[in-house]
C-alpha cells in the first residue's frame, strides 16, 4: 500500500473498519503526521491519485471517528529510541500451567520461504478476528471462545492460522498484558493448539511510532508475551499491525531507516525472549512500504515481512514491486486484506468480482505469500460474517470467497500435521432475496436536498446487510439504514426506488418510488452549450469551438506561479446527446513529465461532480477526477467507473500544451440533457524543474481540495 499511489476516495484515500475494524475517513492534499488511533485493522491507497492521499486506519467502534489523514506538515523528528538495556525487566509470566499440546511443527524461514523442521515449505493462510476483548464485551450472540471455536473447529474454515489482534486499550483497560493473556490468550493459545491450528499474536497497533510512549508499551507488551509463549510451537507474534508516521511519503529509504532503527530493539526483546518463534514485521505508512525489507532487513532469525491491501489500494497486479518483488527474496505475508460493496470505510469498498477474484490470482502468483483475510467478527469491517455469525458472501463480501479458498488449499503447502479433514466446503444455501423494501417516504431537509425514508426488509434466512438507492433509474449509493439523502439541483424532478440486499448478495426487486422536486434556485458560475456539430477528439481548435466562450484559470492554490508565462490557460466546452466535450489551453514555458504521481508534473486534472450531489467526500458513484498528462500516457485520479470510453488527445503548442477529450455520459451515469447541473473544476499542475510540482492554478477553486470534496466545484449547467 504505497500510499502516495493511495486515491482519495477514502473521501480514496485510508476507517470505520477501514481496512481492519468497524468504520474510513478522508484525507488531505498532502499526507500528515498524525496518527490513527490504537485499535482497528488498517489502510491502503488506491491506485495511483492526481493528488497526495488522505489515509485511514481502521478501528473499532469506539474510536471510528479518529481517522488519520495525510497532509503535509514538518516532518517530526523521531523521538530517540532506548537501547535494549533500558528496557524493563520482564515479569516472570511462565507459559499457563499444562498447556494443551499440538503436533504442529515449529516454524522458521529459508530465504523466501517458510519452512518446517523437516525443511517442508509452508504457507500460512487463515483469517484475523476481532480483539478478544471486545468481543467478549459486544459481539452478538457469542463469547470470545465461542467466536474462535466457530472458527478453529475442524471441517469449518480451515485456517492454516488465526490472527488474534491485541490492541493497546485492550491490554491496558485490564492493567496489564500478563493480565489480558490470561484472561483471553492462553485460553485461544490452547484451542489453536487442540485444534492444530497456528495462531498469530498481533499487537494490533494502529499510531504513530517514533515517540517515547509508544516505545513504553511496547516494551512492556513484548517483555510479557514474548517468553509467556515462546515455548508453543504452534505461536507466531506479530510486532506492531500499522505503524503510521513518521511516513515520509517521497523518501521510501528514509522511512525504511527510521522505522528499523525504531523498532530494531523491539525485535530484539521478542528475539532475546523467544528466539525460535517466527516474527512477522510491518512497517510505516500503514504497513506499505514491504519493499524496502529486501534491501534493509532488521537483525534477528525467522522473520517475515507483512503487508495490507484493500481495494482502495487499487487492481492487485499494480501491487508487484510493493509486495511481489520482495516475497521473491523475504518471506512476506499478506496480514490483512478484504473487501465489502458497502461500508463506512470507502478503503475496503470492493465486491468479488471485481476485485477479490483477482487479488488471489495474484497472490497465488506468488507461491512463498501466505494471507490472512480480514475479519471474522460482525462488527469488524469489512466483516465477514452477519450478526448471526452466518458466514456472508456473493459478489458483495468476501467471507464464502475466503472460506472456499481456505478448503480449496487446505493440504497445498501445509504441514502434514495441520488439520485438513472434515466436511467439504458449502457455499450458501439461501437463494431467495429479501422482501421488497416499502413504505418509502420522502422529506425536505433543505433547499437542495431530500431524505428518503423506508421500512426495514426483514430476510428470514439470513439478514438484510445494506439497501440500494435508484434516483432517476441510475444506482445512487448504497446504505446499511433505512434512510439515504438525496441531494439534486433545484428545479429539477426526482423518483426514488431501493432495493434490499440480503448476506449472501440476493437482491430484491425495486420499490415503489417515492418522487419529489427539488425547490430553491441554482446558482450556475457557468454555462456549457449545446455544440453544433460534434468535435474531432485531436487537440486541434476546430469548427466546433468556434465563438465558445474560454473560461480562463483564476486562482493560484498550491506553490507559486512566476506570471502568465510561467502558468496559464483557459478551457471551453460542450455537449450534445452523447458525450460532454472539453479544451483545455495551457500556457507553460517549462515541460517536465519525470513523476510517477502526475500531479507532481505538468498535467491537467478535471473535476465532475456529475449529478451535482456536492458532498464533503467523493461518493463512489459519479463524482470524478480526471488527471491528463502532458505529453500522453494513461489517464490517472479517481475513476468509480470504467472509464474506458474517454477519448482525449493532447499536443505542445507555441504557448505550452492543449487537451481535448470527450466524456460520454455512460461514464458519469447521469446527464445528457438540456437543463443538466454538475458539480465542475479545471484544475492545471505545473512542474519547471523535474522534482515536485512547482505551482497549481485552478478555474474556479481558492483552495486544492476538489480532489477529495465535490462541494468545493463549481455549478455548470447544460444549455441549448
Amino acid at each position: 500500500m504505497d500510499r502516495r499511489q493511495f486515491l482519495a476516495t477514502l473521501s480514496a484515500t485510508a476507517a470505520v473498519g477501514l481496512a481492519g475494524c468497524p468504520g474510513g475517513s478522508g484525507g488531505t492534499d498532502t499526507p500528515d503526521e498524525t496518527d490513527a488511533g490504537d485499535s482497528g485493522g488498517s489502510t491502503t491507497p488506491t491506485a495511483t491519485p492526481a493528488e497526495p492521499p488522505m489515509t485511514t486506519a481502521t478501528r473499532s467502534p469506539a474510536d471510528a471517528t479518529d481517522a488519520p489523514t495525510a497532509t503535509a506538515t514538518n516532518t517530526p523528528t523521531p523521538t530517540a529510541t532506548p537501547t535494549a538495556t533500558d528496557s524493563p525487566t520482564p515479569t516472570a509470566t511462565p507459559t499457563p500451567s499444562g498447556p494443551v499440546e499440538t503436533d504442529l511443527p515449529r516454524l522458521q524461514t529459508d530465504g523466501k520461504w517458510i519452512v518446517d523442521e523437516n525443511g517442508n515449505e509452508v504457507v500460512l493462510r487463515g483469517v484475523a478476528t476481532a480483539e478478544p476483548g471486545y468481543v467478549q464485551n459486544t459481539s452478538p450472540n457469542a463469547t470470545w471462545m465461542e467466536a474462535l471455536s466457530m472458527l478453529v473447529e475442524e471441517g469449518t474454515w480451515y485456517p492454516g492460522v488465526v490472527r488474534i489482534p491485541v490492541t493497546i486499550e485492550g491490554w491496558q483497560n485490564l492493567g496489564s498484558p500478563s493480565t489480558y493473556a490470561a484472561t483471553y490468550l492462553d485460553d485461544a493459545v490452547d484451542l489453536c493448539a487442540e485444534n492444530d491450528v497456528y495462531v498469530m499474536i498481533d499487537h494490533h497497533l494502529v499510531k504513530e511510532y517514533a515517540s517515547d510512549e509508544t516505545d513504553r508499551v511496547m516494551r512492556e507488551f513484548w517483555s510479557t508475551i514474548a517468553p509467556r509463549y515462546a515455548d508453543r510451537d504452534h505461536v507466531v507474534y506479530e510486532l506492531y499491525n500499522e505503524p503510521t508516521t513518521p511516513a515520509y511519503w517521497d523518501d521510501d529509504e528514509k522511512a525504511w531507516s527510521i522505522w528499523k532503527e525504531t523498532a530494531q530493539p523491539w525485535v530484539d526483546i521478542v528475539q532475546e525472549n523467544a528466539p525460535d518463534t517466527p516474527l512477522v514485521i510491518g512497517s510505516p505508512r500503514w504497513t506499505s512500504v514491504t519493499h524496502m525489507a529486501p534491501e534493509d532487513p532488521f537483525e534477528g532469525d525467522n522473520l517475515i515481512y507483512s503487508g495490507h491491501i484493500y481495494p482502495a489500494n487499487g487492481a492487485p497486479e499494480e501491487f508487484d514491486s510493493t509486495y511481489g518483488a520482495p516475497a521473491e527474496e523475504v518471506p512476506v505475508m499478506i496480514t490483512e486484506f478484504g473487501w465489502s460493496e458497502v461500508g463506512e470505510a470507502s478503503v475496503d469498498q470492493g465486491t468479488t468480482s471485481g476485485w477479490g477474484e483477482g487479488f488471489r490470482e495474484w497472490v497465488e502468483s506468488y507461491p512463498s505469500m501466505g494471507w490472512q483475510g480480514w475479519c471474522f467478527d460482525p462488527d469488524w469491517a469489512p466483516r465477514l460474517v452477519d450478526s448471526e455469525w452466518n458466514t456472508k458472501g456473493g459478489d458483495p463480501f468476501a467471507g464464502h470467497f475466503m472460506k472456499r479458498w481456505l478448503y480449496e488449499r487446505r493440504n497445498e503447502h501445509t504441514p502434514d500435521e495441520l488439520a485438513t479433514e472434515g466436511a467439504a466446503y458449502e457455499g450458501p444455501s439461501d437463494e431467495t432475496p429479501p422482501p421488497v423494501p416499502t413504505g418509502l417516504d420522502a422529506f425536505e431537509v433543505s433547499d437542495e436536498e431530500y431524505e428518503v425514508v423506508w421500512d426495514a426488509s426483514e430476510d428470514g434466512e439470513t439478514s438484510t446487510q445494506f439497501y440500494r438507492v435508484y434516483v432517476n433509474g441510475t444506482e445512487e449509493g448504497m446504505t446499511s439504514a433505512e434512510t439515504f439523502i438525496v441531494t439534486g439541483t433545484p428545479g429539477e424532478d426526482y423518483d426514488v426506488t431501493v432495493t434490499a440486499v440480503d448476506a449472501v448478495g440476493n437482491e430484491s426487486e425495486r420499490s415503489e418510488p417515492v418522487s419529489f422536486s427539488i425547490g430553491g434556485e441554482l446558482q450556475v458560475d457557468a454555462e456549457v452549450a449545446r455544440a453544433g456539430s460534434t468535435p474531432a477528439i485531436d487537440a486541434s481548435v476546430g469548427d466546433s469551438w468556434s465563438g465558445v466562450t474560454a473560461h480562463e484559470l483564476q486562482h493560484v492554490v498550491t506553490g507559486g506561479v512566476d506570471g502568465p508565462k510561467d502558468l496559464s490557460g483557459t478551457w471551453r466546452g460542450l455537449w450534445d446527446d452523447d458525450a460532454l466535450y472539453l479544451l483545455v489551453d495551457v500556457t507553460d514555458d517549462a515541460t517536465s513529465t519525470d513523476s510517477d504521481a502526475q500531479y507532481n508534473d505538468d498535467s491537467v486534472e478535471v473535476f465532475v461532480d456529475a449529478n451535482n450531489s456536492g458532498g464533503d467526500s467523493y461518493d463512489g458513484v459519479n463524482d470524478f477526477q480526471f488527471s491528463f498528462p502532458r505529453g500522453g500516457g494513461s489517464i490517472q485520479g479517481q475513476h468509480p467507473q470504467d472509464i474506458s470510453a474517454v477519448e482525449w488527445a493532447q499536443t505542445e503548442t507555441d504557448a505550452g500544451y492543449r487537451i481535448e477529450a470527450a466524456f460520454p455520459w455512460s461514464v458519469f451515469g447521469v446527464g445528457g440533457s438540456a437543463d443538466h447541473a454538475m458539480g465542475f473544476d479545471v484544475h492545471v499542475n505545473d512542474d519547471d524543474d523535474g522534482d515536485e510540482r512547482d505551482g497549481k492554478m485552478a478555474w474556479y477553486g481558492e483552495e486544492d481540495v476538489a480532489w477529495n470534496t465535490p462541494s468545493a466545484l463549481a455549478t455548470v449547467q447544460l444549455v441549448e
